[in-house]
């Protein structure tokens, strides 16, 4: 019996050996086993021939950006996404200078960001918009048509900015983020259970925006359960200038705080010229301090904080939900909830100057000792 295969050129025939006392069942068993192979390599060959274009040139997906103002947790955040949207080899990325908007921080400047909102979303060349920051999203999801998926990074608490509807629903469609539940909650705990403190002064901006980046729903639950009190100074635009934190620090002391809380305020950006010299004030005052973001407060001289975001595995997380996205999942239907564990960083150098001695078992479970007291170069994240 014959079999002709072709593919594409001449008939291949193949002619089974005669039955030489094999059984007719596995004769029969053979032919089909090479038959088989022969039809892989083939669908093979042809595979790798058609793929292969289409493999070499990969879809150009485009995706805008929109943050209210530089910000140093915005940029490591967005470079660590970029980096983990590199390792797709089925897209490739581009980020249009055009499609980035950034107005700033003034007033003034930020009363631009809900046009500038409109006009990425109304645009026809971009697959995906990126909101940097809470005030950023908001902005987007206030003129939202539906039509452009939205990817919110950036945030300090979607669920107490009503952006998202809870940790497991953003309440739109197509919209999502990385939420992380109780983390503010724990931070504060942990401020105290170490510190034992009466007053704590937080400084921010009177708006529901500035509230959120404060953590205040937080810190006043923490309060209330442990029994200390809080000192607040609500007196600081959205520029959050170094002038405005000077004054906000000698209203919280006249108040009586004996601790500080330092929120993602501008004034404290890391590399800014603004930072240091708050940071050596509340040193000279022997005010304690807790930084929230990160090891390279804790560095320039806060007394402790959290270790610095691990923008890597974070940038990875988020380049997954925009692979997905951009590969046509609706946005609400992916996983948002971030459930990473936060550690604890400590300077012992500000300890000594301010004269205050970790107990020996916080010393022994923190994540980062840091020995001296370095400043970040100014316009450097």
């Amino acid at each position: 019996m014959l079999f002709p295969i072709t593919a594409n050129g001449p008939c291949l025939l193949l002619r089974p050996q005669k039955n030489q006392g094999q059984r007719p069942h596995a004769s029969a068993f053979l032919q089909r086993l090479t038959t088989l192979i022969l039809t892989m390599l083939l669908l093979g060959g042809l595979f790798f021939v058609f793929c292969q274009p289409a493999c070499a040139n990969p879809p150009v997906k485009r995706i805008g950006y929109l943050e209210a103002g530089p910000f140093w947790l915005f940029d490591n955040t967005w470079n660590a996404f970029r980096d983990g949207m590199g390792k797709y080899d089925d897209i490739r990325c581009e980020y249009p200078s055009d499609a980035r908007f950034s107005p700033g921080w003034e007033p003034a400047q930020m009363r631009r960001l809900p046009e500038m909102a409109k006009q990425l979303l109304q645009r026809k060349d971009l697959d995906l918009v990126v909101g940097m920051g809470t005030a950023a999203v908001k902005a987007l999801l206030a003129v939202n048509d539906g039509r452009l998926p939205i990817l919110g990074m950036g945030m300090a608490d979607p669920v107490a900015a009503g952006v998202v509807k809870s940790a497991q629903d953003s309440g739109v469609d197509n919209f999502t983020c990385r939420v992380e539940v109780d983390r503010w909650s724990s931070m504060f705990r942990v401020f105290y259970d170490v510190v034992r403190f009466h007053k704590m002064g937080i400084m921010f901006q009177n708006s529901q925006e500035g509230r959120v980046y404060a953590a205040l729903g937080d810190a006043q639950a923490i309060a209330s359960e442990l029994g200390f009190s809080l000192v607040l100074y609500d007196g600081l635009s959205s520029a959050e200038s170094a002038e405005e934190c000077r004054k906000g620090l000698d209203d919280l002391r006249k108040q009586g705080m004996d601790a500080f809380f330092i929120g993602p305020l501008n004034c404290f950006d890391i590399g800014g010229e603004g930072m240091a010299p708050l940071l050596q004030k509340l040193n000279q005052w022997k005010i304690p301090t807790f930084a929230r973001d990160g090891s390279e407060y804790v560095k320039a001289g806060a007394l402790m904080g959290f270790s610095t975001w691990n923008f890597g595995p974070s940038g990875i997380a988020l380049a997954g939900q925009a692979h997905a996205i951009l590969g046509g999942t609706l946005p609400r239907t992916l996983p948002m909830l971030d459930q990473s564990e936060p550690s604890i960083a400590l300077n012992l150098a500000t300890a000594k100057a301010i004269g205050f001695d970790f107990p020996f078992d916080v010393l022994v479970t923190a994540d980062e000792l840091h020995e001296t007291i370095s400043q970040p170069h100014p316009g450097t994240p």
